[in-house]
């Protein structure tokens, strides 16, 4: 099998600050394969690993790794979690024949970073998958329960990026109370679905599209929500809240100055092109939700996985996630700033602080 390889320990140029990049290509699969670690400060790097069509190649599956591991990082620093940020991607070919071989080639590769980096699932990848790469290294989360897993982390996804949701419009309308709420959900996959059921329960009017148009007229016949044709059709809508649960990078400037809605809180990592697309958003009252407190439910999940933790212990860190969305939307109203803004200085500082030298001053 030959590999062309980034050395592990050696940060590509344009991301200095990850402390490992890894990229894999197999001509025997034809897998191409990148694992991206941002920082193992707080603990071994987690992260999902994505297997979608990149039609950039290489080098846009290469930009998307290093942005979402870095996410991770804050994601879980800001839950709590002794853990650093990693992240995967796998070029999708369209190839369904070499999907097994690909997985096993990955393997192999998680195995050989020692540790530094634990995959679980993510968008294209499922519990079955991680049962198959369990075969091959011990690096591995999110396995099926009948494999000594927790199981699939995306219902606990759903739960955050819920509460996250209840608590934007408490602080942006003064009330959580979703009876009667338009919300529109782009991106009707493992979380979006079970997102978008449980705001239906709770009797919001969900507006829900998926790229894979069935999905979208399924949950509308289980639900009573309302299919959308596409992403830009639920964009247009006057809405209470938009809750991106697809791939990252949907709203940009434009999108930022034409949305009418008063939250942004959904599943997606890195929903915004940049983050001062948030200021945008605050600058016309709209309350974007940190996307990487809101959709943290999955990491927990799966850290209780990895460390042998039970429900009550993902229940308790859950809660106390949601305590530290809570402070980031109070601080950053009473500073005249962002919650991500916030949020994701807490996360740094907590980062900062575990890397300082033992009796370093604070």
């Amino acid at each position: 099998m030959t590999f062309d390889t980034q050395p592990a320990g050696s940060p590509t140029p344009a991301e200095p600050d990850h402390e490992q990049v890894v990229i894999r290509q197999d001509p025997e699969t034809g897998l191409r394969y990148i694992v991206a670690v941002h920082s193992t400060v707080l603990g071994p790097s987690l992260g999902g690993l994505r297997l979608r069509r990149y039609p950039g190649g290489l080098r846009e599956a290469l930009e998307d790794v290093l942005g979402l591991a870095r996410t991770m990082t804050l994601k879980a620093s800001a839950a709590g979690l002794d853990l650093g940020g990693g992240k995967s991607v796998m070029l999708d070919d369209g190839r369904g024949d070499a999907r097994e071989a690909r997985l096993r080639a990955a393997a192999r590769v998680i195995d050989g970073l020692g540790g530094a980096y634990i995959t679980a699932e993510d968008i294209g990848t499922t519990t079955a998958d991680m049962d198959l790469i369990a075969e091959h290294t011990r690096f591995v989360v999110g396995r099926s329960p009948e494999h000594g897993g927790a199981g699939d982390p995306s219902p606990v996804t759903a739960e955050t990026v819920f509460q996250a949701i209840k608590r934007g419009l408490a602080a942006a309308t003064g009330s959580a109370e979703l009876e009667e709420r338009r919300v529109g959900v782009i991106g009707l996959g493992k979380v979006g679905a079970a997102l978008a059921g449980k705001l239906a329960a709770a009797g919001a009017q969900v507006i829900g599209c998926d790229l894979v148009q069935d999905r979208a007229e399924r949950f509308a016949a289980v639900h009573g929500g309302e299919p959308a044709p596409s992403a830009e059709a639920i964009l247009a809508l006057e809405l209470d809240v938009l809750a991106p649960c697809a791939a990252g990078g949907l709203i940009d400037e434009a999108i930022a100055r034409s949305l009418d809605c008063k939250v942004v809180a959904g599943a997606a990592n890195n929903p915004l092109t940049n983050r001062g697309v948030a200021g945008t958003l605050a600058e016309r009252g709209i309350l974007c939700v940190p996307d990487f407190l809101a959709n943290c439910g999955g990491l927990i999940h799966v850290e209780s996985e990895w460390r042998k933790g039970g429900h009550d212990v993902v229940r308790a860190r859950i809660g106390r996630a949601m305590e530290r969305l809570d402070q980031a939307i109070e601080e950053a109203a009473a500073q005249g700033v962002t919650p991500i803004e916030v949020a994701e200085r807490h996360a740094l500082e907590r980062v900062a602080a575990a890397r300082a030298p033992v009796g370093a001053a604070a």
